[in-house]
């Protein structure tokens, strides 16, 4: 396994008092996501911090120059990382990851970030058409309220649901067992 740590749209536009977006869980999946980040410095694998930027300068989520778009403070991105800008879900989608992975052979992607059922999942099903090994992080994920017919769906019910497909595309798992195998390596 060559593993790479993607960290998938930190960023403000999740948290309160800047987002729009709010995300229940997104605190809970913070430490997580530091864990991550931590085995993955100490196992010198590649990180690559991806951000979300909307094209329209008109968009009220996302927008270009807002403190929205910027990475969460609790998410330090340090100069021998990657950092990847995108404007569409897939974290593949127009941009330069699939080279940068290839280019360091990765053969397995580890997933972290927001949103669970949106650029997460996109990501990973993006990552498996490219042949791409996927480790999915149940908890250093999270997902938001949506609204269906008129009736709102829990985000605990959106990120479980997520996560029991990503089992068609993933293995997903807890980050400390994500982090047990980049010790094992």
């Amino acid at each position: 396994m060559k593993p790479a740590l993607l960290v998938i749209d930190v960023q403000n536009e999740y948290f309160a008092p800047h987002g729009q977006w709010v995300l229940p869980d997104g605190e809970k999946a913070l430490p997580h996501i530091q864990a991550l980040l931590a085995a993955a410095r100490d196992a010198q694998i590649p990180i690559v911090h991806i951000t979300h930027e909307e094209l329209d300068p008109g968009s009220s989520i996302f927008r270009a120059g807002s403190i929205a778009v910027d990475m969460h403070p609790a998410i330090e991105v340090r100069p021998e990382e990657k950092l990847i800008k995108k404007h569409f879900p897939g974290s593949f989608t127009q941009t330069p990851l699939e080279a940068y992975l290839r280019q360091h052979n990765v053969d397995t992607v580890i997933i972290s970030g927001f949103m669970t059922q949106m650029c997460c999942d996109t990501t990973t099903r993006q990552a498996d058409e490219r042949g791409l090994a996927t480790l999915f992080a149940s908890d250093a994920t999270a997902a938001r309220d949506l609204t269906l017919n008129g009736q709102t769906v829990s985000h605990r019910i959106i990120h479980e649901t997520t996560l029991a497909v990503m089992t068609q595309f993933a293995t997903v798992l807890s980050a400390e067992d994500i982090i047990k195998k980049l010790e094992n390596k």
